[in-house]
């Protein structure tokens, strides 16, 4: 290695790092408009708008749904238990993608009770989610929340702690009346405090039907993005400046048959955005059968709709997409990102004789492919495998056990 022996006596500060990524994690959050019916679960065709979402390709890729958030689920049995929509959910999904693949929360959601007041809850991937814990977050009442916001830390499957995730779970107070968006801002009020709680390295999303009927001028959206640990982001539009019109329709969620306003959202916190761990996949947040093809207020069963190309049954899935609820699922993928020791050339979480052969293999090349996974000695990605690279590399060579 000529002359690089000297370095293996430096104790050098790593300063770039290897990424271990996961695959992606598709989150979707769908008001299923069941409360106050007679019956256990949304119309049929709510499994093939599930398997839809699963096999619609965003940035590239398709996969079935890893975390689902509902709203307004059947609350006509909703006594001692959750709502019977959710095992009508998870028995349509393991239909499809095999016994057990899916579960739902067990906690039950307080609710006011009434028209449009079924509560919250979530179905969920267990081959690829963990659920490590669920917190009823203040109270539901007539003054507040009319549905108790439901908060789920999560757990990519082959994690530790350092990937966990919230997601805030919310059906806020509908309606245009001053008292209603009190209402509203009371909400937002408490989630702030609790995700404030959570510090500022916190990966939340806040998913659901927020119900902003006067857009972002209103005060319980403005207290969500306000200043502080949880401040929430919007993803769709980073720059703020939406509004419920033709410019901004390819947001629109409600109604499904006239898509002129915005409900449903994933707002995410900074961490989400721009620190290690759980993590937005850039260009995937969608609303899905909605791209903007159509105008403004039209149906999403318009046959000038472009939306979901890549789907074989596109035509069946906007007619369903109309009946089965007045909102629009919103979709997004998130993967995890996390550093790992410099030096593990092969991810196996060790530096060692197998990972220096990789390195003095590439060694003193020219030139190195861009992309680590092809070329994973150069450690400072700058296209080139020299000593640069082993002064990160040496530190860590012959360590028994990498994090």
């Amino acid at each position: 290695m000529s002359n690089c022996s000297w370095l293996l006596a430096g104790s050098l500060a790593l300063s770039a790092l290897v990424v271990d990524s996961l695959g992606a994690i598709r989150v979707v959050t769908y008001n299923t408009s069941c409360s106050g019916k007679s019956i256990i679960a949304p119309v049929t065709g709510f499994d093939t708008i599930m398997q839809g979402i699963g096999n619609h390709h965003l940035a590239g890729n398709a996969q079935p749904i890893d975390v689902l958030a509902l709203q307004e689920l059947d609350g006509t049995s909703f006594t001692t238990g959750n709502s019977a929509t959710l095992p009508f959910v998870v028995s349509g999904l393991n239909a499809i993608y095999g016994a057990n693949t899916y579960a739902a929360d067990t906690v039950k959601d307080p609710t006011t009770g009434g028209t449009g007041g079924g509560p919250n809850g979530l179905v969920y991937n267990t081959s690829t989610i963990q659920l490590i814990q669920t917190k009823v977050i203040g109270s539901a009442s007539g003054s507040g929340a009319p549905r108790a916001p439901m908060r789920y830390q999560l757990r990519p499957v082959g994690y530790g702690p350092e990937a966990d995730f919230y997601i805030y779970v919310v059906h806020y107070k509908a309606s245009s009346d001053s008292t209603s968006k009190n209402r509203r801002n009371i909400e937002s009020t408490t989630i702030r405090q609790d995700a404030d709680a959570l510090g500022s390295s916190a990966h939340i999303i806040y998913a659901g039907d927020f119900n902003f009927t006067s857009g972002r001028s209103e005060t319980a959206y403005a207290t969500l993005f306000a200043a502080g640990a949880g401040k929430a982001n919007d993803p769709a539009n980073p720059a703020n400046t939406w509004t419920n019109t033709s410019t901004y329709r390819a947001l629109m969620t409600e109604s499904a048959t006239t898509c002129n306003i915005r409900f449903d959202f994933h707002f995410v916190s900074d961490a989400v955005l721009n620190q290690d761990g759980f993590r937005l996949v850039a260009n995937t947040y969608s609303v899905f059968g909605n791209n903007g093809s159509t105008s403004f207020g039209s149906s999403v069963n318009s046959p000038l709709n472009t939306d979901l190309a890549d789907l074989a049954n596109r035509t069946q899935i906007f007619g369903l997409l109309t009946q089965v609820s007045d909102h629009l699922p919103v979709v997004a993928d998130y993967t995890v990102i996390l550093p790992l020791c410099v030096g593990d050339l092969n991810n196996d979480h060790a530096v060692d004789d197998a990972d220096f052969v990789i390195f003095s293999t590439a060694y003193d090349q020219l030139q190195c492919p861009a992309s680590p996974a092809t070329c994973p000695a150069d450690l400072n990605h700058d296209g080139f495998v020299d000593d640069s690279d082993f002064v990160l590399f040496a530190p860590a060579y012959d360590a028994l056990v990498c994090p």
